[in-house]
């Protein structure tokens, strides 16, 4: 029994480890902030800033009930994790708490977004069950809260501009939280679009053969030639709200109670994959994606 015992507070202080080094931290004056630099440099850098008003005016009647909300954009620049919080934190929004993976918790970039509202989590979660565990119930813990959330589904940045194809790890832990809660969760398909990505050249470099270079602190000092370029527009475009009610409708799954293996598993791949179409369906067209 001693040995039990020891054993559980082993695995309570993984845990704690665990979740202090994935947790978010929002400080109100980085926020402040980072609103103000970043409104500099997209103006700087960017010919305007295009969001879909009527889109916002639904995720704003969202916000006011009582439910929570998870955000699901496309991903195709480190960009897409500031400019949607930035349209929220103008407009009087609800800033999202943002999954974002453990390779951008490197100093200063990591300390900086994690007050922002990121939350680190590892890419794979593959032979630490505990892992799995202490991220789940942090996301429980945040939709419980009513916390809007930010995932993108597509698990890293897309190179060519097309969606990639969705994955279910982090998204299926969401819908199970979502489905242990007793609010409404609504998750809302986004578009992030540009006219010309910030990262087209290590882009050239990686899809003609050349190795990924690792995010660190020398590639952020590099990116301040970002500073000298321009890059047309940006849109971001908001599809309808998803809800699980209805997918489980459609899937004539029951509208309440648990789930078998084989309904939780086809209810998160319907969500992803009607994810993705919605994106499509609302992103709006740009001369680089033509080309």
């Amino acid at each position: 029994a001693g040995e039990r015992h020891e054993d559980r507070r082993a695995l309570y202080r993984r845990a704690a480890k665990m979740l202090k080094q994935m947790q978010a931290t929002p400080d109100s004056t980085t926020i402040r902030a980072l609103d103000v630099l970043l409104d500099r440099v997209f103006h700087r850098i960017y010919a305007g800033l295009e969001v879909d008003m009527d889109g916002l005016r639904r995720l704003r009647e969202l916000a006011a009930g009582d439910g929570a909300i998870v955000l699901l954009p496309s991903h195709k620049s480190h960009v897409d994790y500031l400019v949607l919080s930035f349209i929220m934190y103008e407009h009087n929004l609800p800033l999202p708490t943002i999954a974002a993976g453990d390779n951008l918790s490197f100093f200063p970039l990591g300390p900086v977004l994690r007050r922002a509202g990121a939350f680190f989590i590892r890419r794979s979660f593959k032979g630490d069950k505990l892992y799995a565990v202490a991220v789940e119930a942090y996301v429980r813990r945040l939709l419980r809260e009513g916390h809007s959330l930010e995932l993108f589904l597509e698990g890293g940045r897309s190179r060519t501009g097309k969606l990639l194809e969705p994955k279910f790890g982090l998204l299926g832990m969401i819908v199970d939280a979502a489905l242990s809660v007793d609010k409404p969760v609504q998750f809302v398909p986004v578009s992030i679009g540009y006219e010309r990505i910030v990262e087209t050249s290590s882009y050239e470099h990686e899809v003609s053969g050349g190795e990924k270079q690792k995010e660190d602190a020398a590639g952020l000092l590099k990116s301040t030639n970002v500073l000298r370029h321009r890059y047309g527009r940006i849109t971001v475009q908001f599809a309808e709200a998803l809800s699980l009610e209805s997918l489980r409708k459609e899937l004539s799954l029951a509208p309440s109670g648990d789930l078998n293996q084989a309904g939780r598993r086809a209810l998160v791949t319907r969500l992803a994959n009607r994810t993705m179409d919605a994106i499509n369906q609302v992103t709006a067209v740009t001369p680089g994606a033509l080309t």
